[in-house]
């Protein structure tokens, strides 16, 4: 019995919860941009604003059985506060400009900080709390000024890889005599990747022909031998920068070795066989990191795309980015 009506109320609370999420997807749409309006701002009585109304009550009961003018004034006094700070609360978000700024990335299970752009385009905005819809991450700005651009940075936990997609963002105010919460949800489309969170192992490459067995490899630039120094190319691994060079302000260059090409390894799928695709992406997201660290060219092979030998910052990028996408595709598509 217990246990049905368990059921029961978890499927009640599943429809009130779907259509809540269909009714404010149509309310307040996914964007880039939002300025808020009264489309997108809920204001309701906050516990001080409960107790300032019964407070109301009690003196208007008060004023009617004593038939006191004075308390007849302070009461209707006490209301026109009362209405005065429900539009200074409701104005302290509205007009208010948010969107979203540059790409954040990060790995599975990091907690990042995810910017935020607010602009004040009509007059100055106090006491903002930003916060996510099911994370306890609160920020508070305390002003912004009118025509004044911000950059908040909001922390945020990374969920399952793939692109960055965050729970809606709520904004709350109660400037300014706390009597009323003024809040919006806002589904900001904020762009990012997730990679896969990194497994690092012993073994960080293999032959890829899709042999079973892992081999270790010794890949280290190191025993490559130093020809000379180049001038940087947009992509070459921070390891290879001359940096005493720059320091010394001859420049940014790049050392050059004479045996990179054989250092060039395979980070196969196929070498992985047996275990989970998850653990498969782990694994390989911790290869690509440890390549690059210790300087060596290595290339990718997914079952559905081959990325070439390389190295560098923006090769790095592409793996990983491979690696958090993959499969994404396909489920999206079903």
């Amino acid at each position: 019995m217990i246990n049905t009506f368990q059921q029961s109320k978890q499927k009640v609370e599943q429809r009130l919860n779907k259509r809540w999420r269909s009714w404010i997807n149509r309310r307040i749409p996914a964007s880039n941009e939002i300025t808020l309006s009264q489309r997108s701002i809920f204001i309701v009585p906050s516990k001080t604003g409960w107790l300032f109304c019964l407070l109301l009550l009690l003196l208007l009961i008060t004023a009617i059985n004593y038939q006191n003018s004075l308390i007849y004034g302070l009461t209707f006094w006490l209301f026109s506060v009362a209405i005065s700070a429900m539009v200074f609360t409701y104005r302290n978000l509205s007009g208010l400009n948010i969107k979203t700024s540059q790409p954040i990335n990060g790995f599975s299970g990091d907690s990042i900080e995810i910017p935020i752009r607010i602009c004040a385009i009509k007059r100055s905005h106090q006491g903002l709390n930003f916060s996510w819809s099911l994370q306890s991450l609160t920020v508070s700005t305390t002003e912004i000024h009118k025509n004044e651009e911000k950059q908040v940075l909001i922390p945020y936990q990374l969920g399952e890889r793939g692109y960055l997609k965050t729970d809606r963002l709520r904004l709350e105010t109660r400037y300014p005599f706390g009597l009323y919460k003024s809040w919006t949800w806002l589904q900001l489309n904020t762009p990012g990747m997730v990679f896969p969170k990194p497994i690092f192992t012993p073994s960080i490459a293999t032959e890829g022909e899709g042999d079973d067995q892992p081999r270790d490899a010794n890949l280290l630039i190191g025993n490559d031998e130093f020809i000379g120094l180049r001038s940087y190319h947009k992509g070459d691994s921070l390891k290879h920068i001359a940096w005493k060079y720059l320091a010394k302000g001859k420049g940014l260059l790049s050392k050059e070795y004479d045996n990179q090409q054989l250092s060039m390894q395979w980070l196969d799928w196929f070498s992985l066989m047996g275990k989970a695709d998850e653990e498969k992406l782990s694994l390989l997201t911790g290869w690509v990191l440890q390549a690059e660290q210790e300087g060596r060219a290595y290339g990718l092979k997914l079952p559905s795309i081959t990325i070439a030998p390389s190295f560098g910052d923006t090769h790095r990028d592409q793996c990983l980015m491979q690696l958090a996408v993959y499969g994404k595709q396909e489920s999206s598509l079903d």
